[in-house]
């Protein structure tokens, strides 16, 4: 294992003008996507893929629309969210890269979306790790996300410095928890540079309500068709649906595997970076994950 080499940006075309970024790592391994949750961005998985053997993965973190280095091609106000939307992003990577019979690597609302990308286009993806994936049977979907879109709506979009923003990210849940390597990453990338000096969000409040308040049309009723092995994590201290419905998701899957993470919340693979690399190593790259 070594640290990875600085990635090779493409902007790839999705729907409705958006650009898609995929920061490709290179290498001789197989291709090993990561996609991340609502509000951060894909580069964030580098401390943990960075720990993963060099010849054995091709790290390729994906920028979901209206996050991290993503481009919008029209009116920031007409931006959707829903599931298909997300599921064409990562689509339009898997042609660029031509990706058949890669991995795939999900957090939250990434999760989600590898899943049902895998389900909208079979073969996509020969094995999925995905950490408490925003999947819920309908009902759950309509009543959940109300509390995260108001406080999307109102954090805070901009810091005199990415110094100002981890001291104040630092001091109080949920990104507390994030191991320092991650911090690191996302405030590295999740983070643009203004003219005056200061820091804005990548992804705008706006933005991240949006998705929140707008993903999963549906999708619990797809999860059937997914023929892939499907490895659920999530933490036993997660007080949010995420956690609480993992299990179940991995029940729905025809080959789902549940993985319970003592001691960990939402932002578990972030916080555990040997955790999440002892977990993906079995998954992947372990016995099951030969073929």
């Amino acid at each position: 294992m070594a640290p990875v080499s600085g990635p090779v940006t493409t902007f790839i075309p999705s729907d409705d003008g958006v650009e898609v970024a995929a920061h490709d790592y290179r290498g001789p391994g197989r291709p090993m996507v990561f996609v991340h949750g609502t509000g951060l961005v894909g580069r964030m998985w580098e401390p943990v893929f960075s720990r993963l053997p060099t010849d054995a993965v091709r790290p390729i973190a994906v920028d979901l629309r209206g996050h991290g280095a993503s481009r919008l091609g029209g009116d920031p106000e007409d931006l959707t969210f829903t599931d298909h939307r997300m599921v064409a992003d990562l689509s339009a990577v898997a042609r660029h890269f031509e990706l058949h019979g890669a991995w795939v690597v999900g957090h939250s609302m990434g999760g989600a979306t590898s899943i049902l990308t895998e389900a909208t286009h079979p073969g996509t993806f020969a094995r999925l790790w995905v950490y408490e994936p925003i999947i819920f049977p309908p009902q759950q979907a309509d009543g959940g996300p109300s509390l995260m879109v108001e406080a999307s709506r109102r954090r805070r979009a901009t810091f005199p410095s990415r110094q100002a923003a981890a001291e104040r990210y630092g001091a109080r849940p949920p990104l507390d928890a994030l191991h320092r390597s991650t911090m690191d990453a996302y405030l590295a990338a999740g983070f643009v540079d203004q003219p005056d000096g200061t820091v804005a969000l990548a992804c705008v409040p706006e933005h991240e309500a949006r998705a929140y308040e707008q993903f999963l049309q549906d999708g619990f009723g797809r999860l059937g068709t997914v023929a892939a092995p499907v490895l659920v994590a999530y933490g036993d201290r997660s007080d949010d649906a995420a956690g609480t419905w993992a299990p179940r998701i991995a029940d729905a899957l025809p080959h789902g595997e549940a993985e319970r993470w003592e001691g960990h919340a939402h932002f578990g693979p972030f916080a555990d970076l040997d955790r999440a690399v002892a977990s993906l190593t079995r998954w992947f790259l372990g016995d099951l994950g030969a073929d």
